[in-house]
């Protein structure tokens, strides 16, 4: 039996053979963002204040020229208390065996919703002369196994160009985000020094795309 829509997940777009399984999935999502007793609590302006960086860190990568466009990484060390305190609510993977965290945002809310969780109406886009802006792509994605050609959506003419160039590659599996999406990451890392010391540090990793536009 094919699966229907009312057995897919919306933010992740994961397909489960029936309802129950969807159901599941969500119970679990919800449990990831329960508040976790043996982080610490952080201070509220310290939580503002790595947003502040986290915002200006992306609004780095907004620089301008067609050629700097496209796939953008932001990393930032973080310890895992400060993730949660800001990301609680978004989170919809984890895993303690690899010390993993994912939130996923898609679709035309998605600005609007990181606009609140940055405090920052800018965050993904900056001005420059001449009218160009350039921006973090929040558009729903185009699957990445359907036909471009077959797409119909207004934007820009340079957006287009990029989209094209974009599927020329035929992708075999799914990337790890799609254009439109995007996708924060909280990852443990370990460093193993030749002393034999081990370090371990928290990492944020912001993947998304970036594009520009002229407004007339």
């Amino acid at each position: 039996m094919p699966t229907t829509l009312n057995s897919r997940c919306s933010t992740c777009k994961k397909e489960f053979k029936n309802s129950k399984g969807l159901a599941l999935h969500k119970k679990y999502v919800q449990k990831y963002n329960q508040c976790n007793q043996e982080l610490d609590e952080i201070p509220l302006n310290t939580i503002n204040e790595f947003k502040n960086i986290l915002v200006t860190e992306i609004r780095k990568k907004l620089t301008l020229g067609f050629k700097s466009m496209g796939k953008k990484l932001v990393t930032i060390p973080c310890p895992e208390s400060i993730f949660f305190s800001v990301f609680a609510g978004h989170i919809h993977y984890y895993s303690n065996v690899k010390g993993i965290y994912r939130c996923i945002f898609r679709g035309s809310d998605a600005y609007q919703v990181l606009r609140e969780i940055f405090n920052s109406n800018n965050w993904g886009k900056k001005n420059f002369s001449q009218n160009q802006q350039t921006y973090v792509v929040c558009i729903d994605p185009i699957p990445w196994n359907c036909d471009f050609q077959n797409q119909i959506e207004e934007i820009d003419p340079l957006e287009k160009l990029l989209q094209a160039s974009i599927t020329k590659h035929k992708i075999k599996r799914r990337p790890r985000f799609l254009r439109g999406e995007i996708l924060i990451e909280w990852k443990k890392k370990t460093f193993k020094e030749i002393n034999g010391n081990i370090n371990k540090v928290g990492y944020l990793y912001i993947n998304f795309y970036i594009s520009q536009s002229i407004n007339l």
